[in-house]
């Protein structure tokens, strides 16, 4: 099960620095506090300092859990296989995660202002940009969001919905490359100079919830190293797996425990940025 937790979250490692200890270890994470500055002056001149140093932060851990169980005549018999319900756990334990990942970011990105967060109804295309512009100052820019919030871009380019289709192409013609990816992929792949992705986002076992946000964009710069990431992600221990079967009743159950924890750091600027779509 370690390895599916692995799969599963490995595109974290595009927006958060992620760490795993041993059970009882600490995490810690580094957070550059000064940055190294340069003068002019006169020939001779003793240069102020730039002092520089990393303050240390670690991040705590819960227990997320799930407890499969099934009578063992219903298991004896093959009518339910045990493999299946390690794996529909093995989601939601995923799904709570992520749950807490995201909680974790939206409410340390709603106490900043422009450029690092932004609201409004539908996507501002003028606000929106200012963000972009900030960012793609510091590199490679990448713009993440449920399919529901990134297909939204597409408006902002100039591309309209053409309502007397009956076949063909759905919008005005202003780009083929355009009209296909919209076509294909329900988004474009770039906007403003910024790539375009779409974040897997599955439902709650037996709901139509989205485990993610369908109204938030991330503005993720690239190139950083972990250390320049704000969301730290920390895996303590691996998944504990303890099995029992009751003498009474007859249920077999598996208890599957993992220990995960999710934090925001940041220095004086965050380098993440996000807008929410109203």
């Amino acid at each position: 099960m370690d390895e599916l937790q692995k799969r599963e979250l490995d595109f974290l490692n595009q927006v958060a620095d992620q760490k795993s200890v041993g059970y009882q270890d600490k995490a810690v994470f580094n957070m550059r506090t000064g940055g190294i500055k340069a003068y002019i002056q006169a020939k001779g001149s003793t240069t102020k300092r730039s002092y520089v140093a990393d303050r240390q932060v670690t991040v705590e851990t819960d227990e997320i859990s799930a407890r499969p169980a099934i009578n063992i005549v219903d298991l004896r018999a093959g009518r339910v296989n045990m493999a299946d319900l390690i794996r529909e756990a093995n989601r939601e334990i995923t799904n709570k995660k992520l749950a807490l990942v995201e909680n974790v970011l939206h409410t340390a990105m709603q106490t900043y202002s422009s450029p690092f967060y932004a609201a409004g109804t539908g996507i501002v295309k003028a606000t929106l940009d200012a963000q972009l512009a900030y960012f793609r100052r510091l590199g490679p820019v990448t713009i993440l969001g449920d399919q529901a919030a990134v297909a939204q871009l597409a408006g902002l380019t100039g591309m309209e919905m053409n309502p007397g289709a009956t076949g063909g192409n759905l919008f005005t013609e202003r780009s083929h490359g355009m009209i296909d990816e919209m076509n294909d992929n329900g988004y474009i792949g770039r906007y403003n100079g910024a790539a375009v992705v779409s974040l897997a986002n599955t439902y709650f076992d037996g709901t139509t919830t989205p485990v993610l946000a369908t109204d938030w964009l991330y503005i993720i710069p690239g190139g950083m190293s972990g250390d320049a990431r704000n969301l730290k992600i920390v895996n303590e221990g691996g998944v504990n797996a303890f099995e029992s079967q009751n003498i009474d009743d007859l249920v077999y159950e598996v208890r599957l425990d993992t220990w995960f924890g999710a934090g925001f750091i940041s220095g004086n600027l965050p380098t993440i940025g996000a807008y929410k779509i109203n």
